[in-house]
């Protein structure tokens, strides 16, 4: 099985502890909110470059604005999009 090094919000420092505290104010369905009250697994697999962290949740995040689609529908998107790509994540 894979495994990718991640840094945790508590253990981040200088950008990284910026985009962890940035993403924390984002609105997020409590489903993917993690019981330990940390970062979510998705954002920890990309701590090991904030710039780049910053950017995909950034276009992420663009994204889920506004109120045309529901959470669900942009969820089932996401899936069939990764489906069509054979992405297993």
């Amino acid at each position: 099985m894979a495994w990718i090094r991640m840094i945790d919000s508590a253990d981040a420092e200088g950008e990284l502890l910026e985009v962890y505290q940035g993403m924390a104010t984002r609105p997020m369905p409590s489903a993917y909110r993690p019981p330990h009250g940390g970062a979510a697994g998705i954002q920890r697999a990309h701590s090991l470059d904030a710039s780049l962290m910053r950017l995909a949740f950034a276009a992420t995040g663009t994204m889920h604005q506004g109120d045309a689609l529901t959470w669900a529908e942009r969820e089932l998107i996401a899936a069939v999009a990764a489906r069509t790509s054979q992405c297993l994540y």
